[in-house]
């Protein structure tokens, strides 16, 4: 629809009277999408999933925008608001059965936030690997490899997948909620099974052992003693 159509949101349920019920609008600028608006009115009035696919991915990433939208600078806001285009027309022409209408630069957009999203979802298997990410999508090694690294600075798949292993251990290894988990334990159920790898990539990345960062988070989270009295 466009915003000179009137329309009427129920939500029907099963649960209590008092239950609340929150929604999220997205307003796109017609010429973002680069689907034929006489293909998206054939949505209208329909129900559409959002459990799989582009349509659960696009809910991911509105709800994480949602949840960080004071953190964001406003200098991401157009890079952000271009993913979110190039996610509603995914969306929108999978519905539509209609992929092969957009621009190979949308679907490259879209696959890359598939991937990402893929990525930390799978992030704690240890059978993650480039291969694995590249198989999940249907496309060839060497084209994920290619779009990833355009598309992310440079970096590359294997060392994203790495990158982000150690910053969940990381965090989970200064939340007071697992301090009594054992230290390989947390590694494992950030996908690096093998405690000696883990520890030489930690001291590397942070030049610090999980054991002395967990030490330190741990000073750090300590409530101050209570002064004598005078």
């Amino acid at each position: 629809m466009d915003n000179t159509t009137q329309y009427d949101v129920r939500v029907f349920g099963t649960g209590p009277g008092n239950a609340r019920a929150a929604g999220m609008g997205v307003d796109i600028p017609q010429a973002m999408l680069p689907v034929p608006s006489h293909l998206v009115c054939e949505l209208l009035g329909r129900r559409l999933p959002a459990q799989a696919g582009s349509s659960a991915l696009l809910a991911e990433f509105l709800l994480g925008l949602d949840r960080q939208a004071g953190a964001l600078r406003p200098a991401e806001a157009t890079r952000l608001g271009t993913v979110v285009a190039d996610l509603v027309a995914a969306w929108v022409a999978q519905e539509l059965e209609a992929v092969p209408v957009l621009p190979q630069e949308t679907q490259w957009r879209a696959l890359m936030e598939s991937v990402r999203g893929f990525i930390r979802h799978n992030l704690h298997d240890p059978d993650l690997t480039p291969a694995t990410v590249a198989a999940a999508h249907h496309v060839s090694l060497s084209h994920l490899h290619h779009l990833f690294t355009r598309h992310s600075g440079g970096e590359t798949v294997a060392a994203s997948i790495r990158r982000q292993r150690l910053q969940r251990a990381y965090r989970d290894l200064a939340d007071p909620a697992l301090r009594r988990a054992p230290v390989h334990l947390i590694a494992a159920g950030c996908g690096i099974p093998r405690a000696s790898e883990f520890s030489r990539a930690f001291k590397t990345a942070y030049g610090v052992s999980p054991r002395e960062h967990r030490h330190r988070a741990r000073l750090a989270q300590a409530p101050t003693a209570a002064a004598p009295p005078g």
